[in-house]
């Protein structure tokens, strides 16, 4: 079903997804979390903003969902035509000198069509990190599509591995690390996150602190329909070795800073605070 929803024009997928996403506003999905979300992170905000906020995410959601589609058949010229990387030399120059670089991005604008991008911009192949989805079928198409300019797709859970079986031969890798470990998982690391206190994954400070990639936040902002444009921002001194809290202290920053100053563009339909930190952690 994905792929023949792909097949249709851009224009088309738009059209069908405003729809989509009209409804999922008016039937009200996910609106406990998008409500409750705004309301703990911008509780000065007037109602009418947060409302405003809201509706304005809905029909983002919705032109996300088209161009995801979309990225199963978008050509590389068009991609870098839509997404302009507004300063790739901070990436460059750190793979020239002969850092590993780490590329950390949040659930803000087209993921989707940033991981497409960043797979063939640099030289060097992209590894990247992804939770599978539990359908089999889905998860294949859409592996297909994030994969198709030469990405090495990995699971969230086996990359630390994977990285240590490669032994060093992983140049450029790509995380979006701003969802919520599991309860059981000993990869949580807390940290004030909108003023309150917030699990974050371990991994990304570790792989920078353990294997020496360089961590640099991608900071995308929406210009107008179908056109982006991404910044590169290093969250750590290039001539140094990482230190793994301040690169997670630093990024955690880094995502809330970009989801304040473009809220409406960053992903509110998930219950970021479904849990809250033990005594004993």
């Amino acid at each position: 079903m994905f792929r023949a929803f792909s097949l249709l024009p851009l224009p088309v997928l738009y059209a069908v997804c405003a729809v989509l996403a009209f409804l999922a506003r008016v039937f009200r999905w996910r609106a406990g979390f998008v409500r409750a979300g705004l309301a703990r992170c911008f509780p000065d905000a007037p109602e009418a903003e947060r409302r405003r906020i809201g509706a304005e995410f809905y029909r983002y959601l919705g032109e996300l969902v088209a161009e995801a589609a979309h990225g199963a058949r978008i050509s590389p010229d068009d991609l870098v035509d839509r997404l302009r990387l507004e300063n790739a030399d901070v990436v460059e120059d750190l793979l020239s000198s002969g850092k590993r670089v780490m590329l950390l991005a949040a659930h803000h604008c087209n993921w989707e069509w940033l991981l497409l991008r960043c797979s063939d911009a640099f030289g060097v192949p992209l590894t990247a990190a992804y939770k599978p989805v539990s359908r089999e079928p889905a998860d294949r198409a859409l592996n297909v599509m994030r994969s198709r300019f030469g990405a090495t797709l990995v699971p969230a859970k086996q990359i630390v591995q994977h990285l240590i079986e490669q032994r060093g031969s992983v140049k450029l890798l790509a995380l979006v690390a701003d969802q919520s470990p599991s309860a059981s998982s000993d990869q949580q690391s807390w940290r004030a996150f909108f003023g309150r206190e917030t699990a974050f994954f371990r991994g990304p400070g570790w792989i920078g602190a353990k294997m020496g990639f360089q961590p640099v936040f991608i900071a995308m902002r929406r210009e107008s329909r179908g056109r982006y444009v991404a910044r590169f921002v290093p969250l750590a001194a290039s001539g140094e070795r990482p230190d793994a809290d301040g690169i997670i202290s630093a990024y955690v920053q880094a995502v809330e800073s970009h989801a304040r100053e473009h809220p409406a563009q960053y992903f509110w339909a998930y219950n970021r605070w479904k849990r809250t930190r033990r005594l004993y952690d």
